[in-house]
């Protein structure tokens, strides 16, 4: 009996190491931008007024471009040189979940816009 309780203690003990060093216990923003790959490939995205990465592919095809923040309320805009840059509020943790997903598009109306779809 008691090896059986020291084997639970062991598993739970490599589950919760798994989560914490895998990462799944963290908020993350993520920007798919392949509906605009062309012009927003390298582009900066600016989290709550500091620029926290640029959008670039993971392989041929993943146009999908993640970043860790803390639990919260965030603005997050993609920047380029190009067009102006349409902010979007996103929320995290608790009911809001760990994981939002945006999507970055252009909008070619009378002036040039990147624009996010999606989050909460």
């Amino acid at each position: 009996m008691r090896w059986r309780a020291s084997l639970l203690v062991v598993g739970l003990v490599l589950v919760v190491s798994y989560v914490s060093v895998s990462g799944r216990a963290s908020h993350t923003v993520q920007i798919d931008y392949g509906w605009a790959r062309d012009l927003l490939d390298s582009a900066d995205v600016e989290i709550d007024g500091a620029v926290v990465g640029i959008l670039q592919r993971y392989g041929r095809s993943n146009f999908v471009t993640g970043f860790r923040v803390e639990p919260g309320e965030h603005v997050v805009r993609v920047l380029t040189d190009d067009c102006v840059a349409v902010p979007d509020t996103v929320r995290l943790g608790g009911s809001d979940g760990r994981l939002v997903t945006l999507m970055a598009d252009v909008d070619d109306g009378y002036t040039c816009r990147v624009i996010l779809r999606g989050g909460n």
